[in-house]
């Protein structure tokens, strides 16, 4: 019994040592210590742990737009930190264009639903609306001053 007993404790710690580096991040912090200077052997690691980041990533910027201090220090942090997998991700863009651009989508799907928080944390609240709204009347009659210009300069130079 007691050989059975130590057996059980024995491979419960070897099971919880071993499932640790299998741990999703849950933060920068986890991300940055997991990830930091790995090489990805496949397409299917790098696609794994971009998907991770990506998640975690996405719940910075949510913490971060509700004023979580923290994560708006992690999402500076973060954009550097993801500069890091541009080498990896163009090594696999030969490797596995399909897989990537199924992965690219799918990150797509997930980032618009924080669009309006991420231009927020990297905007401010500017009221932009004003300063690129955009005119067709005031462009065409731009457009016809300009002419109208042209053609007295180009009579003046006749002249």
């Amino acid at each position: 019994m007691k050989k059975v007993l130590l057996f059980a404790i024995s491979a419960v710690i070897i099971l919880g040592l071993s499932s640790c580096g299998k741990k999703k991040a849950e933060n920068f912090a986890d991300i940055k210590a997991k990830y930091e200077g790995k090489t990805f052997a496949n397409c299917d690691e790098y696609i794994e742990a971009s998907t991770e980041i990506i998640d975690v990533y996405i719940a910075t910027v949510k913490k971060a737009a509700e004023g979580d201090e923290a994560a708006k220090k992690e999402f500076e942090e973060f954009t550097t930190f993801m500069e890091n997998f541009d080498g990896d991700e163009a090594k696999f863009q030969a490797e596995c264009p399909e897989k990537l651009e199924a992965f690219e989508k799918e990150v797509e799907k997930k980032m618009e639903a924080v669009f309006p928080q991420l231009m927020t944390l990297m905007f401010g609240d500017m009221d932009l609306g004003e300063d690129f709204s955009w005119d067709e009347e005031e462009v065409a009659v731009d457009e016809e001053m300009t002419e109208e210009v042209a053609e007295e300069v180009a009579e003046e130079v006749v002249e």
